[in-house]
């Protein structure tokens, strides 16, 4: 299945679901001439504003586990009593869980939330931290794990009662290498760190499919959220105020670490930014550009930024490092409201980039200054090209149509391609490896569903043996942006479990075609033998599909690559 179109589709049914919240966007410029900016800086307002779509939404069932029931005789209600080890073990063992209408406290240890979880807060629950010196923790810690859904998470950290002054990675919640996770309603507050953190597995698997629907992100002290390295991601409807402590103290914050990030296909509806200590909206995108061409996609639709001392949007890419990997794409802002421009700066938009390949487009933006009006057109479009160093700004007066829906866009076209070049290389299952075929293989990215499963066997008829020692396996795919043509794909297989042969059998489909048919690894290579599959397909969508389907006990690929043909 088409990674893209299976993302889409979900997003138009939770799109129905708050269609009601969605109607408060669709009258922007009326409402804010009726509302006054003292009425805007009132976070109980827009937090109401912001939940009451969605904050009916429940996943409890006939056969949900109320959690109430794991705790110890004579528990208290008032949050004073740590529960860590009590809660963390109903969450192991049950699958759909009803936290108590009351407060909960956990210890630094946070709580670790696997696949296939649904959990729900009734009004009156929070998961409250206790006070400690930890630099970094993750109260609700959804890790490579897949089909999560929490409905309306309250979550307080330690900014308060914290111990020491040092560090400043105390994450609210916490979603790393983790697919098709969806938080309905949360509210996060008072973190040491980030509100929410959406990020990499230690193998640097990246995060894909994850919408997060009314969040409410206030006073944290890093972050409202910080965005790392995300295929596939709507924010519906995000608050985020009052982000102050440590820097960057940005309300949503876009920020890859290393080459292996992906910032794609990425909507935001709706987001309010207000009183963050920097920043409404920052994204900083240079430490993604390595040795391979980048992709980024964002579409930002209806930012409302009120009182942010620098910027209220910010887009950054000026490696220094001396790659000369190239950044392709579009940062879309879509019918933006900055009220009071910055105070430091009087500016708000700040641009600072040398990829002319980047484009970065502002449509029906309304500027309130410092005075309080709100200027014209031309003196809006003025104002933002002189934020631009190069050409790679645009300004339109009207709103692109095609924005009118809440659909996440698709992805920028790819950059293009020479016949001979590597254009994607992936472990799959493992971390980046350069092989004695002078390719580097990325770590595990651009796949849907599946396990991983790694071993220390040696591998013969390969000196690259790291890279047939880990596989992904089960039902999943891979989707690989691509400019249209036609491709070699080589694909990397070793038996590492099974010894005799009829055990494993699986299919690879490209494109939705068949390219290998009933493969039975140990009766074709044995057990912990290199064997490799050479295959040619045309792309004609601009997306590499590959689709590997079991038959018996798993299909599986420990690495590939494609070469432009």
């Amino acid at each position: 299945m088409n990674i893209k179109n299976s993302f889409k589709n979900q997003i138009i049914a939770l799109s129905l679901l708050t269609s009601v919240a969605l109607l408060f966007s669709q009258c922007k410029k009326d409402n804010l001439e009726e509302t006054q900016l003292d009425t805007l800086q009132s976070s109980e307002l827009v937090a109401e504003t912001l939940s009451d779509a969605a904050v009916a939404a429940t996943g409890i069932t006939s056969d949900s586990y109320y959690l109430v029931n794991s705790l110890p005789a004579g528990y208290v209600k008032d949050g004073s009593k740590d529960y860590t080890s009590y809660v963390q073990a109903a969450i192991t063992k049950y699958s759909n869980i009803v936290f108590p209408a009351f407060p909960i406290l956990i210890n630094d240890n946070g709580l670790r939330i696997g696949s296939n979880k649904t959990i729900s807060f009734p009004e009156g629950s929070e998961v409250r931290l206790k006070g400690t010196s930890s630099s970094g923790y993750y109260m609700l810690n959804i890790y490579d794990a897949t089909n999560v859904t929490l409905y309306n998470p309250v979550v307080v950290g330690d900014r308060n009662s914290h111990i020491g002054t040092s560090g400043e990675f105390g994450i609210g919640i916490g979603i790393r290498g983790s697919s098709n996770i969806t938080i309905y309603s949360p509210k996060v507050s008072n973190c040491w760190g980030d509100g929410i953190y959406i990020g990499q597995a230690v193998d640097k698997s990246i995060c894909k499919n994850i919408v997060i629907k009314d969040a409410y992100l206030r006073k944290n002290r890093r972050d409202g959220i910080s965005i790392i390295a995300v295929d596939g991601l709507l924010l519906d409807n995000i608050y985020a105020g009052y982000t102050d402590g440590t820097k960057p103290m940005t309300g949503i914050n876009f920020e890859p670490n290393n080459p292996e990030c992906e910032l794609k296909n990425i909507r935001i509806n709706n987001p309010v930014t207000e009183f963050n200590g920097s920043n409404g909206i920052q994204v900083t995108a240079h430490h993604m550009l390595g040795s391979i061409n980048k992709n980024v996609d964002i579409t930002i639709v209806n930012h409302k930024d009120v009182g942010s001392p620098r910027f209220a949007t910010k887009w950054s890419c000026r490696p220094t490092d001396g790659h000369t990997a190239k950044m392709y794409g579009k940062l879309r802002l879509v019918n933006p409201t900055w009220h009071k421009t910055a105070t430091e700066t009087n500016q708000p938009l700040y641009l600072s980039s040398d990829q002319s390949n980047f484009i970065v487009e502002v449509s029906s933006p309304e500027i309130m200054n410092t005075s309080g009006s709100i200027l014209s057109y031309s003196a809006t479009s003025s104002l933002l090209m002189k934020m631009a160093s190069s050409g790679f700004l645009k300004v339109s007066e009207v709103a692109d149509p095609a924005f009118s829906t809440p659909i996440v866009s698709a992805p920028a076209p790819s950059a293009p391609s020479t016949t001979g070049s590597v254009v994607f290389a992936v472990n799959a299952g493992g971390s980046s490896f350069k092989a004695s075929n002078g390719i580097t293989y990325a770590a595990d990215k651009n796949f849907s569903k599946g396990y991983v499963y790694k071993s220390t066997n040696a591998i013969t008829n390969t000196s690259d043996d790291a890279l047939y020692q880990s596989e992904r396996y089960g039902n999943f795919s891979y989707a690989v942006p691509v400019a249209n043509g036609t491709y070699e794909v080589t694909f990397k297989m070793s038996e590492l479990y099974h010894k005799a042969s009829g055990k494993r059998r699986f299919d690879i489909l490209a494109e939705n075609n068949e390219i290998v048919s009933n493969l039975d690894m140990y009766a074709t290579a044995g057990v912990n033998n290199a064997h490799d599959i050479v295959k040619t397909v045309s792309v004609t969508d601009g997306t590499l599909n590959l689709t590997f389907r079991t038959d018996i006990d798993n299909a599986k690929v420990s690495a590939f690559h494609v070469i432009k043909k």
